[in-house]
Formats: structure tokens, C-alpha cells, sequence
């Protein structure tokens, strides 16, 4: 009889204890490991629907993986201006300038999501004479809806030149080469396409919608930007110091910028292959800086920002081949009460690529991973 209790007694015990065990393990799991779970605990009504197009204006290709490859030519630098009465005549300013000739990128886009990454090549030696070495990388990765595009973009160059030769005391070098300056820059921006169903501003950039009949159309770009530059020592020079107020030991500057720009954008098309396509947007944005020197706080400033940002573009588009020429520019203007920053990425590229129906593999990681219905 005892015996019978005994049982009774351990099966109620593990009874009631593995369920709780069941349990624990269930919140101990991590979501974020698992996409699908993710979405269901977090985002449980969240379902893409299906968005009709005008066919005789857009053509789309969900189906479809495109590759490409990018080969730029850019014009990327930072000028720290001084704007007190003690640089009058001084030649003060920092012109920063990049080493950086060629850049190779490659992308890939599959439905709506499109990933690429940007490397420098190497210069031809002299190319860029008396300038130091320069590092670049750039890495992407956008949502394409035909209504929206989401953007998630990092910058890092590290290794400047200031070609201000007044800055550089030593005779034995042509300008003064900053290789302690490194430059971060993280943006997060969305484009909302007002015309969408007849317009896509992505056809002539990233090459998965098809323009087919010209159009134009209006559009509003929201953002957020953190730019850093920083180095280990002082950013101005030893000559420049005198020449600028509430400086002293700044090596660190960090800034904010939001952006709500209004646009307009048009691709001609002409025998529906062939395109040419321009967009531009307004021109300012809300700036917010800050200074530190060895980590530590010492001033901070909010101003409006000057922006030019837009780009043009020549190609050709077909079903499976695509080829373009564009011209991309960002200029950014922030005025502060002692200094100014300029901050200017533009370059010319040439587009190549190929769409092709992707490997089972694509297709299962996507869906693995990506919300119901994308």
C-alpha cells in the first residue's frame, strides 16, 4: 500500500513540475533568433498585401533575384571653416579631402529587399599626390515597397588629408596628411512615393521596379543622420588653434540631423527600354551637434543645416539586363556661431546587372525570415 502511494506521490511531483518546466523553457527561448516567432510575439498582425501597379506605366519583377555591379567615381570630403573675426585673411579652414579614386560595389535584390557593399580600390601611385592613405567602406541594405523605400546606410573613412597648405609646417611634405581622422556616418531614411502607382523612384537607382512609360512624381523624404568625426588628437592643426573660438582640444565632434524634405522626381522613357530619370529634394534639415574633448562634453549647438541632395541618371532597362549612368550628390552646410561644417559625398557611377531566377536557397532563407506575405 505504501508502495502504491509512493508512486502516486512521484507522478503527481513530476506532473506538476514539468509543465512549469515546459513553461520556463518557452520564455527562456530567445525570439529574435527566430524570425517567424519574432514577428508572431511582436508584430502578430503584421502582413504584406499584394500592391497593384499601374502595368502600363511600372513593371515589376518579385520573382525574379537581380545582381549588379557598381563602379564610382567619388568626391568626398569635410571643410571645418572658422567664422570668427581672428581667422579674417588667416586661411584657417581644414580642407579634408579623401584618397579614394575608384570605388567597386556590388548588390543583390530579391522582392523587396535589396543588400550591397562598397569597397576602395587602391590608386594608381601618384595618382593623388602627397596625399595620405585612405580607408573606405559602405555597406546598405534597403525595403523596396512601390508606395515606400526604407534605407539603412553605414559609412566609415578613416585617413583624411587637409590640403589647406597653410596648415602644414612641414617642408618635406606637400599637405598635412590626418591618417589619426577616421569619419562614421549613420543614416536611416524612408521615401513615401505619392504617385506609386504610375512613378518609382527606384527604378533608375537599385533596378527592381521598371519604368516603362514616363511619369513624374511627388514624394517626402523623412530621416535620421549621425555623423562622427573623430581622431586622437586635436582635429585643427597646431597653426589653426589661434584662429578658432571655444576650440581648445576638440577631438571629437558628433552631429544629429533630422530630415522631412518634400520632392519631385520624372523618368522619360523613351522606346520603353531606354530612360532618363532626375529627382530632387528640399534643401534643409534640423542640425544638432555636439563637442567633446577626451570623451567629455564642452559645447553643443542646434542650427538648421543647408542640404543639396539629388541625383540624375541615363540607362537602359530590359527584362533580364540593365545598365545605367548616374550622378548622385549630398551636400550638407551646418552654421554654428564659431565654426561651420561642410560635408560633400557625390560621385558618377556606372550600373551593370542581371535579373534571374533565384536558387531554392534565396527563396527559403527569405521566406524563413522575412514578414507574412513580403
Amino acid at each position: 500500500m505504501q508502495k502504491r502511494y509512493a508512486i502516486f506521490y512521484i507522478l503527481l511531483f513530476f506532473g506538476l513540475i514539468m509543465p512549469s518546466g515546459l513553461r520556463a523553457q518557452e520564455k527562456k527561448e530567445n525570439v529574435f533568433l527566430h524570425p517567424q516567432k519574432f514577428y508572431e510575439k511582436f508584430f502578430p498582425h503584421l502582413r504584406f498585401k499584394k500592391i497593384p501597379v499601374d502595368s502600363n506605366y511600372l513593371k515589376i519583377y518579385p520573382k525574379y533575384l537581380s545582381v549588379s555591379t557598381h563602379l564610382l567615381f567619388p568626391k568626398v570630403y569635410i571643410d571645418i571653416d572658422p567664422t570668427s573675426s581672428l581667422s579674417q585673411g588667416k586661411k584657417a579652414s581644414s580642407q579634408f579631402r579623401t584618397n579614394v579614386n575608384t570605388i567597386l560595389g556590388f548588390s543583390a535584390s530579391y522582392r523587396f529587399v535589396t543588400a550591397g557593399f562598397a569597397v576602395a580600390l587602391k590608386g594608381r601611385p601618384g595618382n593623388m599626390e602627397g596625399y595620405g592613405h585612405t580607408k573606405y567602406r559602405t555597406a546598405t541594405i534597403k525595403y523596396n515597397d512601390p508606395r515606400y523605400s526604407l534605407q539603412f546606410k553605414f559609412i566609415k573613412i578613416a585617413g583624411l588629408t587637409d590640403i589647406n597648405t597653410a596648415n602644414n609646417l612641414d617642408s618635406t611634405k606637400k599637405y598635412l596628411v590626418r591618417d589619426d581622422i577616421t569619419m562614421k556616418e549613420y543614416q536611416f531614411e524612408g521615401i513615401y512615393n505619392f504617385s506609386w502607382k504610375r512613378y518609382s523612384y527606384v527604378a533608375p537607382i537599385d533596378f527592381t521596379v521598371r519604368q516603362v512609360k514616363s511619369r513624374m512624381g511627388l514624394m517626402v523624404k523623412a530621416g535620421i543622420y549621425n555623423n562622427q568625426i573623430f581622431s586622437d588628437t586635436n582635429l585643427l592643426s597646431a597653426r589653426q588653434q589661434s584662429y578658432f573660438e571655444h576650440f581648445d582640444h576638440i577631438n571629437r565632434i558628433n552631429s544629429y540631423a533630422v530630415k522631412l524634405a518634400p520632392g519631385l522626381g520624372g523618368n522619360l522613357v523613351l522606346l520603353r527600354q531606354f530612360y532618363l530619370s532626375l529627382s530632387v529634394f528640399a534643401p534643409y534639415n534640423l542640425y544638432f551637434i555636439r563637442m567633446f574633448t577626451d570623451k567629455k562634453l564642452v559645447r553643443n549647438e542646434t542650427s538648421l543645416q543647408f542640404v543639396l541632395d539629388g541625383n540624375a541618371s541615363i540607362g537602359y532597362q530590359s527584362k533580364w539586363l540593365y545598365a545605367g549612368i548616374r550622378y548622385q550628390a549630398e551636400t550638407k552646410q551646418g552654421k554654428l556661431q564659431y565654426f561651420s561644417v561642410t560635408t560633400v559625398y557625390s560621385y558618377i557611377g556606372f550600373d551593370v546587372g542581371y535579373r534571374f531566377h533565384p536558387p531554392r536557397l534565396v527563396k527559403k532563407v527569405y521566406k524563413e525570415t522575412m514578414p507574412p506575405g513580403s
